[in-house]
């Protein structure tokens, strides 16, 4: 998205524009013509948010078909202390992630918080990211910072957590899809934006609603309520990819023929429809 074709576009390189996958929002460029959403992201009564026409895709937005079979993560309930993770790009850990994030270790005694991020690499960065948690009342003996890893490397060390904690506003999109697969749960707080979103699309989908959270209070409850359940992080980890596996909004065959359909719904013109309707 940094580096986007975005001048084209408000020249009208095509007779029909449309926005996609790459940023989660509107774009303000009146000869975008669509936003291709879903029934969480872009519910009919936040339309007003976006200057382009809602297209919304069944299922969710996003299909989440990984190109390399990662090895399941080892099976059974894991002992000692809950392990919170985070694996978003440090500008998401805003200030009221902090918070959120320093409510649930105060709330789950003894659990840790994992942070993973490519900005870790640099101790100045690590720093300011230890005093935002010292200042929201993290008690820092719990908290880890790590560097990112290579893919293969990123996705065997889910095995070290317990639940992922999104971020807030801004979910993660990819990451968050990336710990479903591996069978870590995630819990997210649904806000206004189709960035506010993104995770309560996913757990939907995946059937997972009660981790879906409307607000830091709930966000707080709804992780301790799931730091408790040893016996359902142990279920979650040995078969939530086979449950996403049978669900639509993870066959990427379905999901590009749902993409296909709403490109030429969109080409067509005319009145506002859903994939739904084809």
């Amino acid at each position: 998205t940094s580096t986007n074709r975005a001048q084209v576009l408000a020249r009208r390189a095509a007779p029909v524009q449309a926005m996609y996958l790459g940023y989660p929002g509107t774009t303000g460029l009146p000869n975008i013509d669509w936003i291709i959403g879903d029934d969480v992201v872009t519910p009919p009564e936040l339309e007003h948010l976006y200057t382009e026409r809602v297209f919304r895709l069944p299922g969710t937005v996003f299909c989440f078909a990984p190109e390399t079979d990662f090895p399941p993560l080892p099976a059974g309930e894991r002992t000692g202390p809950i392990v919170f993770g985070s694996i978003n790009n440090a500008p998401k850990l805003n200030t009221r992630t902090l918070k959120c994030y320093a409510g649930v270790l105060s709330a789950v005694p003894q659990s840790r918080l994992s942070l993973r991020a490519p900005s870790f690499v640099d101790a100045a960065a690590v720093d300011h990211f230890r005093a935002g948690l010292r200042a929201a009342g993290a008690d820092l003996d719990r908290v880890e910072f790590h560097p990112p890893l290579p893919l293969p490397d990123m996705m065997a060390a889910f095995a070290d957590i317990d639940i992922v904690l999104d971020s807030v506003p801004y979910c993660g999109g990819t990451t968050t899809h990336q710990a479903l697969w591996m069978g870590v749960p995630v819990v997210s707080m649904m806000g206004e934006g189709f960035a506010a979103r993104m995770g309560a699309s996913f757990l939907s989908a995946a059937g997972l609603s009660d981790l879906i959270a409307r607000d830091d209070a709930e966000y707080r409850a709804v992780a301790e309520t799931l730091a408790k359940d040893r016996t359902r992080l142990a279920e979650l980890r040995r078969n939530l990819r086979s449950r996403l596996i049978g669900h639509d909004a993870w066959n990427a065959v379905r999901h590009t023929r749902a993409l296909e359909g709403a490109m030429f719904a969109m080409a067509q013109g005319g009145a506002h429809r859903d994939a739904n309707d084809q």
